[in-house]
């Protein structure tokens, strides 16, 4: 994994930068498509394998993201998920303000853990 890169797919841009302590995922735009897993898994996969390797803790910000659609959800989940089981470190960020984003992202305040290595955060 390069140390920064952007990744756009219609109105979504998902930007990864890796710095000394994290790799921060920031994500702008809309989330509108029918399968949105085949644009993000494989980018999240690849953030989490770096981290992994790198030990460092993931941030993923979503405060700037305008829409997602109920689909986006799922390959959230499955991260979640996936970095539950093993011993991966995920901060989520989002805006608490914003009606929609508060509604999806307490939602998954079911993958945190005690230990705090999976963290979901209203701002």
């Amino acid at each position: 994994m390069a140390k920064d890169q952007t990744y756009t797919n219609n109105l979504l841009t998902i930007q990864v930068e890796e710095q000394d302590d994290q790799i921060e995922v920031k994500w702008t735009g809309k989330s509108t498509d029918r399968e949105p897993a085949k644009f993000i898994s494989p980018i999240l996969i690849q953030v989490l394998k770096a981290a992994s390797t790198l030990n460092k803790r993931i941030i993923m910000d979503f405060q700037q993201l305008q829409y997602m659609n109920s689909s986006t959800i799922t390959p959230l989940i499955k991260i979640l998920d996936r970095a539950k089981k093993g011993t991966n470190k995920i901060t989520i960020f989002y805006h608490k303000a914003t009606k929609w984003q508060e509604l999806n992202f307490t939602a998954l305040e079911i993958f945190q853990t005690d230990d705090n290595r999976l963290e979901i955060k209203g701002l």
